[in-house]
């Protein structure tokens, strides 16, 4: 059966209730689910050191390299840069606290602090958040409806577009794979998005200039799409 550690408070009660309550050994550890090893041991230790447990005892393993003081530092520099490299972590320990880890012991703390490594998430420093406030609030009066949104976003591909930067080969050799190195012609893809889902797109070859982007909202949108409609508002955003 796996080890089970038993709580002091819990070995505190052995000596009561053998002294003091007269409660035999069978009696104790039925009635505290423990073992009978345990309760000997438990009245040996308090006959020798005055206490149910072995204050001498050291605990089993290798001693920590970080102390407290040393890991709350590493909790200071990740929270502070996120993206920081593990040996600007290396160097910040040795420089402030005198503490020299390697790379792996620096890995194996940052896994018990519960961080992982994932990809960043970008946030502008430009953003504002009274403006970004005030545009939702325009957008929430100007669209009653949800339906009504509809958005927008170009995007692009070339021959070279579906190649995968990955894959999967034997140990010790190359992932070798025949590819096209020219890109050859560049298509921009204008779709439109709404709640429910794509309802129009435009493939045009090259890129996309103003004059046909204004002609592919009247040709496919407006008119196509939202004619028998007009009467209502629709807001067109784009990416």
């Amino acid at each position: 059966m796996p080890y089970h550690p038993v709580s002091k408070d819990l070995k505190a009660r052995i000596p009561v209730l053998f002294y003091e309550q007269n409660f035999k050994v069978k009696e104790i550890y039925d009635l505290l689910g423990i073992k009978k090893f345990l309760v000997y041991q438990s009245l040996a230790y308090t006959h020798c050191y005055g206490v149910p447990y072995n204050p001498h005892a050291q605990k089993l393993g290798r001693h920590h390299t970080l102390s407290q003081e040393d890991i709350k530092l590493v909790a200071v520099l990740l929270n502070r840069r996120h993206c920081i490299d593990l040996d600007k972590i290396q160097a910040e320990l040795y420089n402030h606290r005198g503490t020299s880890v390697s790379i792996t012991t620096l890995l194996c703390t940052l896994r018990c602090l519960h961080y992982s490594h994932k990809c960043v998430s970008a946030r502008a420093l430009e953003r504002n958040d009274l403006l970004h406030s005030a545009f939702m609030n325009k957008i929430a009066n100007e669209v009653p409806n949800p339906d009504m949104l509809m958005f927008i976003d170009e995007a692009a591909c070339n021959r070279k577009t579906s190649a995968r930067m990955k894959g999967w080969s034997l140990v010790g050799k190359r992932c070798v794979q025949r590819r096209y190195f020219i890109c050859r012609q560049r298509f921009s893809i204008l779709p439109i998005l709404t709640l429910d889902g794509i309802i129009t797109y435009d493939i045009i070859p090259g890129s996309v200039t103003s004059e046909r982007f204004v002609q592919f909202l009247h040709e496919l949108v407006v008119c196509f799409h939202f004619y028998p409609f007009c009467c209502e508002t629709y807001t067109v955003y784009g990416g």
